[in-house]
């Protein structure tokens, strides 16, 4: 990506409502090969290419994070093939290099009759993103080593193309719209009350137990004080 914070939304679209074929053009495109994926039902431990043999024959095929990352994608797809989503907004942090995107969706369950199984809920995506420079096919290239010594040849060699990959992905839920996802009907209203509870819980321990703060607050002014002389 030239310009992360304008282009993730896209992105986003391509991977949770593209084809089988967009999606795996967004992840080759802009997912580095060991990139990772955090979300509060499933992980992918980052990891490189490597080659693995398929179970009862002789085939061997290479696989890496990105490919199992692109499994999580299509099976999200299979279960709700007609998501709604709306990127409502994105940021990019230079300094750390982390570009959030604050996102709504309802994911439907196909198999269930009457879109029943139905979950509105909202996250925020973090994904990380890394400064790499690019091949002659939008490709990410290592870190380029030293400079040969050429005697007789000062030019200094041109400065690659760079561009911005995305080295892994952190989805954050609120816990009622985490628990949309297993139980539409009812759970978000179940863990509404009991917030409204453990806030209930708090007020009733402040009230309960102020003198004992403030008991504690008055012996540390004390000490200070004794400190200052």
């Amino acid at each position: 990506m030239e310009d992360p914070e304008r282009q993730i939304s896209g992105v986003i679209r391509s991977l949770t409502q593209g084809t089988h074929e967009e999606q795996e053009k967004a992840l080759n495109d802009y997912f580095l090969p060991d990139a990772y994926f955090v979300h509060p039902f499933c992980r992918v431990p980052s990891f490189g290419s490597r080659e693995i043999r398929v179970p009862f024959t002789n085939t061997r095929r290479t696989i890496n994070s990105r490919r199992l990352v692109q499994f999580i994608y299509q099976w999200y797809k299979i279960m709700s093939p007609s998501i709604l989503l709306e990127v409502d907004s994105t940021s990019f942090d230079e300094k750390t290099n982390s570009l959030y995107a604050t996102i709504r969706q309802t994911f439907t369950v196909w198999i269930v009759p009457f879109s029943l199984w139905k979950a509105n809920v909202k996250l925020v995506c973090l994904l990380q993103v890394k400064l790499l420079p690019i091949d002659e096919n939008k490709q990410p290239l290592l870190p380029p080593a030293e400079p040969e010594h050429h005697i007789g040849n000062n030019d200094p060699a041109p400065s690659p193309e760079k561009r911005y990959f995305i080295q892994g992905q952190q989805d954050h839920y609120q816990t009622n719209d985490m628990l949309n996802f297993i139980a539409p009907l009812g759970a978000s209203a179940l863990c509404y009350i009991w917030q409204l509870s453990a806030t209930f819980l708090c007020i009733v321990g402040v009230t309960l137990l102020w003198p004992v703060t403030s008991v504690y607050e008055r012996r540390n002014r004390k000490k200070d004080a004794h400190k200052d002389y």
